[in-house]
């Protein structure tokens, strides 16, 4: 297919996820990875020669000078704001790496000015397609668990120091955001969108571990629209390694628990009338730091389908920047509820 037929890309940051995502629109023979910009010339250098694709070092320019249908956004967390905004005001559709926004106020901002200019505000969920959660989800939608009655959401991880001393931006308020916000949220995600809806939350949170300006540890209660009531333990104290990221769900007909070092398996399967499935096995997660610590799955592969499908105006599920608000609002919440020392009101 010659290049000019393709969805035309350009990808802002070329940092660690930078890679999957330019690995996957390669995947993809109707998208085109046509342009790269990152602040380290090196970087921006390695990835045009790695891909083919035309190196800028200010996103600005990148945006005056290719013709890009979408553009990806994997810088820090607290530059997603500003870069997106440009983008969708320039016409271009947009991706956001997780979270897509440090402040609620920013992302509601975002989804207007996506509305306003008539564009798309796609955002990265990748853990959603993780079999396991797919499995689940369905088995709750179609009313095999009855009432939900509880959820327990467990992330038990670690980061080391190193960790945060690799970057400049990581672990700072005003580029990181907070531990749960950058590597928590996106099972935050799983159970909102497993459960539904919040209503309100009581959070605790500490830094005990690290020397960092944000959190390493949340503690929350979940009040759900619908009754439910949940818990978060969020952590990346956890000795020597990675330990757990699970979630519980206890409804009248069913007890699920979904565990693996990122929400990967099915480790508790008690459904009436529903025997345990056997999932399809789907992709490992990050491993970093030679297996100290792991990451989420790599699904972004099904992230950039459903975008595609999208392009085509066919009618498929996909996760826009409305969606990642809940989990956002979530997240930010508890900090607020830590901060005041009271219960918060989510919506």
């Amino acid at each position: 297919m010659n290049s000019i037929d393709k969805y035309q890309i350009g990808l802002i940051g070329c940092g660690r996820i930078a890679k999957v995502h330019a690995e996957a629109i390669q995947k993809i023979d109707k998208f085109s990875l046509i342009a790269v910009c990152d602040i380290v010339k090196e970087k921006a250098n390695g990835f045009s020669e790695l891909y083919g694709a035309t190196a800028y070092f200010d996103y600005k320019d990148l945006l005056n000078n290719a013709e890009q249908k979408l553009i990806v956004i994997a810088t820090p967390n607290g530059t997603h704001y500003e870069i997106a905004k440009q983008c969708l005001e320039k016409g271009f559709h947009v991706l956001l790496e997780k979270p897509v926004t440090i402040t609620n106020f920013d992302a509601e901002d975002l989804i207007l000015t996506a509305k306003r200019k008539g564009l798309h505000f796609f955002a990265v969920k990748q853990v959603r397609y993780n079999p396991s959660i797919q499995i689940l989800k369905a088995a709750i939608e179609n009313g095999k668990l009855g009432k939900i009655f509880s959820t327990s959401l467990v992330v038990r991880w670690t980061r080391p120091q190193i960790y945060f001393d690799q970057s400049d931006w990581r672990g700072t308020k005003k580029l990181d955001g907070g531990s749960l916000l950058n590597q928590g949220i996106h099972y935050v995600d799983i159970m909102q969108w497993l459960i539904g809806d919040v209503s309100s939350v009581f959070g605790k949170m500490d830094c005990c571990c690290h020397k960092i300006e944000i959190e390493d540890m949340v503690f929350g209660l979940v009040q759900f629209e619908s009754g439910t009531l949940g818990s978060i333990e969020f952590t990346i104290n956890t000795f020597p390694k990675n330990l757990e990221c699970s979630l519980t769900i206890l409804g009248e007909k069913g007890s699920v628990k979904l565990s693996g070092s990122a929400m990967n398996e099915i480790e508790i399967w008690e459904v009436q009338d529903y025997p345990k499935p056997v999932i399809p096995e789907g992709f490992h997660p990050y491993v970093y730091e030679g297996g100290l610590y792991q990451g989420s799955c790599p699904n972004h592969i099904f992230v950039y389908q459903d975008i595609l499908k999208v392009f085509q105006e066919q009618k498929t599920p996909f996760v826009d920047g409305e969606e990642a608000l809940r989990s956002l609002k979530i997240v930010n919440g508890l900090y607020e509820s830590s901060r005041i020392g009271k219960e918060v009101r989510i919506n």
